[in-house]
């Protein structure tokens, strides 16, 4: 079987791919132009000739290697298998479909390349709401997690050090988790924050003193920094896990967010809950007083996310889903 992912996506195809390699499966990525800055920003000059470019560039890839599936990420990107004429799987990330469905510009083509594909898929279960209004028989694929690249290490060089690890979005509860962290930077002076420069609300943020904001890393880096911190913050507005929270379980730190769909996986994720500022404050706090407590969280979580999110396991998952098209 021959399969080609279109369009790296939070990392999520990249570790797919190496996942079904791992297993067998002659897997390959190709990477569309997006037209999108490094702040996550759409750029305007250029991007339709790029696009139609594109277009033609992968059809012809497609066409000339005779690929079995061609699994195309992000919602609208369906149009480049509705234009170049091939049938594709469809995978959903998150503002693909959450905002997009009813967006004035891309609502259309989101919801015809939604419609128009083999099969649909989503990566995170806030996401089936949205995709049961075109495709009801849509499928949740956990996030694959490279759990051999994300792995624990020592704590002793962490203690004291916080990590927010979700870009500086509203969509994100950004203001909830910046809130909190400054009234426990104010409460707690010797703790260290840090966070990505890094997502569309930056500018409203970038003055703040109680925290630092730092480069964004390789993702095959990514482990290494994770774990030069004893506690990792996550999101707080959607009620889910991204990529990045389960990378920090994987790295065994505790990670203290809001997380609604307990009841999606047998047993429920070992997280440090918390939906408001104060509630985020005072988990915080308890694991920085209690350096064991970080440490047993943190190779719980490491442990659930080998169990439910491993990338080889998801990557089985997927090709029998290939296998039974």
């Amino acid at each position: 079987m021959k399969v080609l992912h279109v369009n790296n996506v939070a990392n999520v195809p990249e570790s797919l791919v190496r996942g079904l390699i791992k297993i067998g499966i002659d897997a390959r990525l190709y990477q569309p132009y997006t037209g999108i800055d490094k702040q996550g920003r759409l750029k305007k000059l250029g991007v339709i000739a790029n696009r139609m470019s594109d277009i033609r560039s992968l059809a012809k890839q497609v066409r000339k290697e005779k690929y079995d599936i061609v699994h195309i990420h992000y919602a609208y990107f369906g149009l480049l298998g509705m234009l170049g004429g091939y049938p594709y799987w469809l995978h959903c990330h998150g503002t693909d479909i959450r905002r997009n469905l009813d967006h004035p510009i891309y609502g259309k083509p989101t919801t015809i390349s939604l419609a128009k594909a083999r099969h649909v898929l989503y990566s995170t279960p806030d996401l089936k709401t949205f995709a049961d209004k075109v495709r009801p028989d849509a499928v949740f694929l956990p996030n694959p997690i490279q759990t051999d690249l994300f792995k624990p290490k020592d704590y002793s060089e962490s203690r004291g050090k916080i990590l927010l690890i979700s870009r500086i979005d509203k969509v994100k509860g950004i203001d909830t988790a910046l809130g909190a962290l400054e009234k426990l930077k104010s409460r707690n002076p010797s703790v260290k924050i840090d966070t990505f420069a890094w997502g569309p609300d930056l500018d409203r943020f970038k003055e703040k003193d109680f925290i630092n904001f730092i480069p964004r890393v390789a993702h095959e880096d990514f482990g290494k920094l994770i774990s030069n911190y004893q506690v990792v913050i996550g999101q707080f507005s959607l009620g889910i896990m991204s990529m990045s929270e389960l990378e920090a379980m994987a790295c065994a730190r505790p990670v203290v967010c809001s997380f609604n769909y307990q009841n999606w996986y047998d047993e429920a994720p070992p997280l440090m809950q918390a939906k408001d500022e104060d509630g985020i404050v005072s988990q915080i706090e308890e694991l920085l007083a209690k350096p064991k407590l970080c440490e047993e969280i943190g190779l719980a979580g490491r442990d659930w996310v080998a169990k439910y999110h491993d990338y080889i396991s998801v990557a089985k998952k997927l090709a029998k889903m290939y296998e039974d098209r």
